[in-house]
C-alpha cells in the first residue's frame, strides 16, 4: 500500500488536476462562462501564472482552498498539472479572504460568505474587520444584504452589474414585500433609462442635422452676392429647392409608415 504523500507548508508543488477536490466551503457560487473561457485561453498560452492553494484532508485527499477559477480554466485548457501551494490555515477563511481581495464575488456572494464564516467559526463583526481589513460599518452594510428576500438574492448572486450600495438601500426595507417592490422599481428604472437613452440618441442625430442646416443658413446670410451671375443664383436656388424637397419627402415617407393599415372593405 502506497504511503500518503506529505507536504510542507508554503512549498510549491505540481499537482495532478484530476486529484484536486473542490472545497465545499468555496464562497463563489457563480462563474462567468465568458471570463472562464478567456482565462482558459490565457492559461493555454502562458500556463497557470499564480499557484492555487490546497490542503490535505483527514482522508488523505487533496482539497482546493483557493483558486477554483484557475483550476477549472486549467481543466478546460487540457492541463494535466497545476502549480499549487500547501497551506495548513483555516480553509474557509483563506478562501474567503482570497476571493474578497480579488473582488471576484458579487455583492450577494460576499454577504453570504461573510455570514457563513461568522456562523461556522463564531466570529463577531469585530473579528471580520481583522480578517478582511474593512471597517465594521462596511461589514455591517454587507451583512445586511442577507435580509433581502431569497428570490432577490438568487437573481443578484450571479450579476456583477448591480451595485452593492443599491442593494444596501433596498435591504433597509422593513418587510420582505417592501424590499421586493423596491428591487422591482430599481429594475424598471434601468429599463426606462435604457429607453430614454435610445430616444435621446435618435433626437441628437436630428438636432445635429438641424444644427448643420442652421450653420449653412448663417453662412448664406453673410455672403456678398452682388457679383453673382444669373447662373450662380440659379445653381444655389436649385440646390436649396432640392434640399427642401428631400426633407419633405423623407418626413412624408416616415408619416405614411406610421399610419395604421386600411382595414375597410374593398
Amino acid at each position: 500500500m502506497e504511503a500518503t504523500p506529505s507536504y510542507e507548508k508554503g512549498k510549491l508543488y505540481d499537482l495532478a488536476v484530476r486529484e484536486v477536490m473542490n472545497d465545499p466551503n468555496q464562497p463563489r457560487k457563480y462563474m462567468d462562462p465568458q471570463a472562464l473561457k478567456e482565462l482558459s485561453a490565457s492559461i493555454q498560452k502562458h500556463g497557470v501564472l499564480e499557484p492555487v492553494l490546497f490542503r490535505k484532508g483527514g482522508d488523505g485527499e487533496i482539497y482546493l482552498v483557493a483558486g477554483e477559477r484557475r483550476l477549472k480554466a486549467a481543466q478546460l485548457a487540457g492541463l494535466q498539472t497545476v502549480p499549487a501551494l500547501f497551506t495548513e490555515g483555516n480553509p474557509a477563511e483563506i478562501a474567503l479572504v482570497e476571493n474578497l481581495l480579488r473582488q471576484d464575488l458579487t455583492a450577494v456572494e460576499e454577504a453570504e460568505a461573510l455570514d457563513k464564516i461568522m456562523k461556522d467559526f463564531s466570529y463577531k463583526q469585530e473579528d471580520l474587520t481583522q480578517v478582511i481589513g474593512k471597517a465594521q460599518s462596511t461589514i455591517s452594510e454587507i451583512l445586511s444584504l442577507n435580509r433581502l428576500p431569497q428570490p432577490v438574492r438568487d437573481e443578484c448572486r450571479g450579476d456583477h452589474s448591480i451595485p452593492r450600495r443599491v442593494l444596501v438601500e433596498i435591504a433597509k426595507g422593513k418587510q420582505q414585500r417592501t424590499m421586493t417592490s423596491l428591487f422591482k422599481k430599481y429594475k424598471d428604472s434601468l429599463t426606462e433609462t435604457k429607453k430614454t437613452g435610445t430616444k435621446k440618441q435618435a433626437m441628437s442625430k436630428a438636432q445635429s442635422l438641424a444644427n448643420g442646416m442652421q450653420a449653412v443658413i448663417e453662412r448664406i446670410l453673410k455672403l456678398d452676392v452682388s457679383a453673382w451671375t444669373d447662373e450662380d443664383k440659379n445653381t444655389v436656388h436649385t440646390a436649396a429647392q432640392d434640399l427642401l424637397q428631400a426633407v419633405e419627402e423623407k418626413l412624408e415617407i416616415q408619416a405614411e409608415s406610421e399610419q395604421p393599415g386600411d382595414n375597410s372593405a374593398s
